[in-house]
């Protein structure tokens, strides 16, 4: 798919584009949570939708994880970040 191959390097220097950060898939379930590797927090509002938790890498992808479930899984797995990503606007015209 093109758009696997386009977040595989969406994250770069502390930043994420908002057009990216709308295409990046929830983690729901891994067998391994342990696996799951932080990039960084995110809490940024767009127009539809508000993103509170953590963008993380998996294998060879990029997942964000909801603040909520972050709260579930704390008593088996310690979130290490403390980076926060910035989130680049795109351009109005």
């Amino acid at each position: 798919m093109q758009w696997e191959r386009i977040l595989r390097d969406a994250v770069n220097e502390g930043e994420i584009r908002e057009l990216h950060l709308r295409h990046v898939p929830t983690l729901k379930t891994c067998e391994n949570w342990n696996d799951v590797k932080e990039i960084g927090l995110i809490n940024h509002r767009t127009k539809y939708a508000h993103y509170h938790g953590i963008i993380v890498k998996y294998g060879e992808r990029i997942f964000y994880v909801p603040e909520e479930r972050m709260q579930a899984l704390a008593p088996y797995r310690q979130w290490k970040t403390k980076k926060s990503l910035k989130v680049t606007e795109p351009e109005k015209k």
